[in-house]
C-alpha cells in the first residue's frame, strides 16, 4: 500500500483512441525503483515491445515525476521524460525544468504515459481527473514560445506548459521540448517523438495536496539547504548560473573548440559572463521551489525579427557548442543562436554538434558551398543560424544533418564519419575528455550516449596516466546520479552541497523508506543494469562502449596539451573490463544471471 510521497497510479492516454485508463503500480516497484528516472526504466521495458521504430505510434513517453514533486523540499521543481530514443534507438531519460512534473503529482498521478498517434495535431489537457484532447492545429507550425502564451491565454491560471516547435513537428532527431519557456527536455530527440504523435504539448493542473512520512525531515532539509546557500560566498555559479563554468571548462582543456579540434578556445574571455552582463536582463525564469535561480535572461533583437526584442537564457553548454565549437566568440551571436533553437525546439548541444560537424567538413572541403547552399566557416554567427533553421525545417542539406552526426556522416561519407562526435549515436555535451582522467568512460558506458550528467570521476587529474584507479569513484557518483534523477531533484544542489545522506534523509522522510548508503549503492546498479537490458535488448553490444575518433587525437594546445581521452587504446579496454566487473557484468558487458537475480530483476526481464 502506498500512503506517503507517492499517489499509486499511473495515468494512461491512448492518442489513438482518444481514451484514458488509470493502473495502479504495487508499493513494491517504488520500493525497487523510487521514481523518475528508475520507475522510468521499470515501466520502459515492462511496457514498450522491443525493437520498435521510436517514431512509430508503438512508442511510449512517460511523463515522470519522483516522490518529492509536491512536497516542500529542495530544488525539485523539475520531472522527467523517459522513452525510446529516435536518435541512439537505446534507452532515454531526459530532465527538464519547469512545474509540469509538481501539477502531475498534484493531479493525482505518479506518471503519465502516451501511447498511439492523433490523426491531427492535439494538445492534451490534464485538469484532476478530467483529461481532454484539444485541437491543437492553430499552434502546428508555432515556435515554442508563442505556443506556450497562447496556451497560458487559453486555459486559467496554474497550469503547466509543456510544448514542442517546428523541429518536433517535422521529427528532427534532436527535437526537444519546451516547459514554461526556458527548460528543455534536450537531450536524445524526446521532441521528434511527441511530433510523431501528433502531440503538440501537453498541459496539466492538479490540486491534490501530497503526504509526507516524515515532514520535519523535509523541513529540516529544507532550512539547511537555504541557510548554506544564503551564507555562501565565492561561487560564481551563485552570480551567473552555468555560464559561469566557461572559465573552468577552457582552463581544464575541456571546451570544444572548432568541432573538438581542441579543449582550449582561444577567445573564451569574451564568452565569460563578466563580458555580457552590459544586457539588459530579463525575466527569471528558473524552476520553481528553487533557491540556486540559475536561469538567468538576457534582451536581445530577435532574430527573425529586428523590430522586436526577445529575451534568451544562456547556459554553459550552449556556450560551449554555440559558441567555442563553433569558432563563436561573440556572446551576442550564441544569444540569438540559444534563441532560435530554443523556439524551434532544438537541443542546443546536438545543434551545435551538427553545424560544428559540418562547418569540419566544409573547411575540409567534404561539403561544398553548392550543397550547404552558402560558405559555413568556423566564427559565422549567421551561418550558423541559417543552418540551424534549414536543419529544423529539413530545408536541403538540412534534411540530412537533422538526423543527428552519426547518421548524417554514415549518408554523406568521403570520411567525414572521423568528423562527428557523438557516442552510441548522441552528441557529446560540452567537456572534453581528453582534460579529465576517466571521463570517457562515463561518456562509453552512458546507457543514453554521451551525456555529461551520468557520473564524473573523482579527480581533477589529466588522462596522462592510467585511468584504472578513477573507475570505482566514476560509479559512485554515477549511483548518486541514478538516486539523484529518480527522486529528482536538481543536480545542481552539489552547490549546496546537498549530500548523499542528506538525499537518502529526503527519500526516507518522503515516502516512510528505510534506504541507507549501501541500499543506494544497489539501486544504482539495478537501475544501470536495467537500462543496460534495455538496450542489449535493442541490439546493443560492447562495440557500442566506444569513443569517437577525434577523443583519440591529442590536444596540441592548452593545459591538457598532448592528452588524448586515456593513455592508450589498451587502458580504455582495461578500464571498461573493470566497470563490467563492478557492475556485475561479463565480459561483453552482459550482466550476469546472478547480478539479475541479486537485484530482483528476475521477474521484471521475464515479461
Amino acid at each position: 500500500m502506498v500512503d506517503y510521497g507517492w499517489n499509486g497510479r499511473i495515468l494512461w492516454v491512448d492518442l489513438s483512441s482518444k481514451t484514458t485508463r488509470i493502473e495502479e503500480i504495487p508499493s513494491q516497484i517504488y520500493e525497487k525503483f523510487i521514481g523518475g528516472k528508475g520507475l522510468g526504466a521499470y515501466l520502459l521495458y515492462k511496457f514498450l515491445e522491443p525493437q520498435i521504430d521510436p517514431l512509430s505510434p508503438d512508442n511510449i513517453l512517460f511523463f515522470m515525476t519522483g516522490p518529492l514533486q509536491g512536497l516542500p523540499a529542495p530544488n525539485v521543481g523539475r520531472w522527467t521524460l523517459v522513452t525510446k530514443s529516435p536518435l541512439t534507438r537505446g534507452f532515454l531519460d531526459t530532465h527538464c525544468g519547469g512545474p509540469l512534473g509538481r501539477e502531475i503529482k498534484n493531479a493525482g498521478y505518479d506518471a503519465v504515459a502516451v501511447i498511439g498517434k492523433s490523426t491531427h495535431p492535439v494538445t492534451l489537457v490534464i485538469n484532476d481527473e478530467q483529461v481532454l484532447f484539444e485541437d491543437g492545429k492553430d499552434l502546428w507550425g508555432k515556435g515554442t514560445q508563442e505556443s506556450t502564451k497562447i496556451l497560458h491565454e487559453r486555459y486559467s491560471k496554474g497550469f503547466a506548459v509543456y510544448v514542442i516547435g517546428p523541429a518536433g513537428e517535422n521529427q528532427v532527431l534532436t527535437a526537444t521540448g519546451c516547459c514554461e519557456l526556458a527548460h528543455q527536455t534536450g537531450r536524445g530527440g524526446a521532441g521528434a517523438v511527441l511530433g510523431s504523435k501528433n502531440l503538440k504539448g501537453v498541459i496539466v493542473k492538479g490540486t491534490k495536496k501530497i503526504a509526507s512520512a516524515l515532514p520535519e525531515l523535509l523541513r529540516e532539509i529544507n532550512t539547511m539547504a537555504a541557510k548554506l546557500w544564503k551564507e555562501k560566498e565565492g561561487d560564481d555559479f551563485k552570480y551567473f548560473g552555468t555560464a559561469s563554468l566557461v572559465d573552468v571548462a577552457n582552463e581544464r582543456s575541456q571546451f570544444p573548440t572548432r568541432n573538438w579540434e581542441n579543449g582550449y578556445f582561444e577567445d573564451y574571455e569574451r564568452l565569460l559572463p563578466e563580458t555580457y552582463q552590459h544586457l539588459d536582463t530579463g525575466v527569471h525564469l528558473s524552476c520553481p521551489h528553487c533557491i540556486l535561480r540559475c536561469t538567468h535572461s538576457y534582451k536581445i533583437q530577435d532574430p527573425s525579427n529586428p523590430d522586436s526584442e526577445v529575451e534568451s537564457t544562456l547556459e554553459y553548454e550552449t556556450l560551449g557548442l554555440c559558441g567555442g565549437n563553433l569558432g563563436i566568440s561573440d556572446p551576442v551571436a550564441v544569444l540569438r543562436l540559444n534563441f532560435v533553437a530554443d523556439d524551434l525546439g532544438l537541443d542546443t548541444i546536438s545543434a551545435g554538434s551538427t553545424i560544428g560537424f559540418a562547418m569540419d567538413a566544409f573547411e575540409k572541403n567534404i561539403l561544398t558551398e553548392e550543397e550547404i547552399g552558402f560558405p559555413l566557416l568556423f566564427g559565422d554567427g549567421e551561418a550558423a543560424l541559417k543552418l540551424m533553421r534549414k536543419i529544423a525545417f529539413r530545408d536541403g542539406i538540412g534534411d540530412i544533418l537533422a538526423k543527428g552526426v552519426r547518421l548524417a556522416a554514415k549518408e554523406i561519407g568521403k570520411g567525414s564519419e572521423a568528423l562527428a562526435v557523438h557516442v552510441k549515436g548522441l552528441e557529446t555535451a560540452a567537456w572534453d575528455p581528453r582534460g579529465k582522467k576517466g571521463l570517457g568512460l562515463s561518456y562509453a558506458t552512458a546507457e543514453v550516449g554521451a551525456s555529461h550528467l551520468r557520473g564524473w570521476p573523482q579527480t581533477s587529474e589529466k588522462p596522462d596516466s592510467s585511468a584504472l584507479d578513477v573507475i570505482e569513484s566514476m560509479i559512485f557518483e554515477r549511483d548518486n546520479k541514478h538516486l539523484t534523477d529518480s527522486m529528482i531533484v536538481c543536480h545542481f544542489t552539489w552547490h549546496f552541497p546537498l549530500s548523499r545522506e542528506h538525499k537518502i534523509t529526503l527519500v526516507n522522510g518522503a515516502t516512510g523508506l528505510n534506504y541507507n548508503s549501501d541500499d543506494i549503492s544497489k539501486f544504482g546498479q539495478r537501475v544501470d543494469t536495467l537500462t543496460r537490458l534495455f538496450n542489449i535488448r535493442e541490439g546493443f553490444s560492447r562495440e557500442d562502449d566506444s569513443l569517437p575518433p577525434k577523443f583519440w587525437i591529442a590536444q596540441t594546445t592548452g593545459s591538457a596539451k598532448g592528452s588524448m581521452a586515456f593513455v592508450d587504446r589498451e587502458d580504455f579496454e582495461k578500464s571498461l573490463n573493470k566497470y563490467y566487473e563492478i557492475r556485475g557484468w561479463n565480459s561483453d558487458g552482459v550482466p550476469t544471471q546472478e547480478t539479475i537475480e541479486d537485484l530482483g530483476l528476475t521477474e521484471i526481464i521475464k515479461k
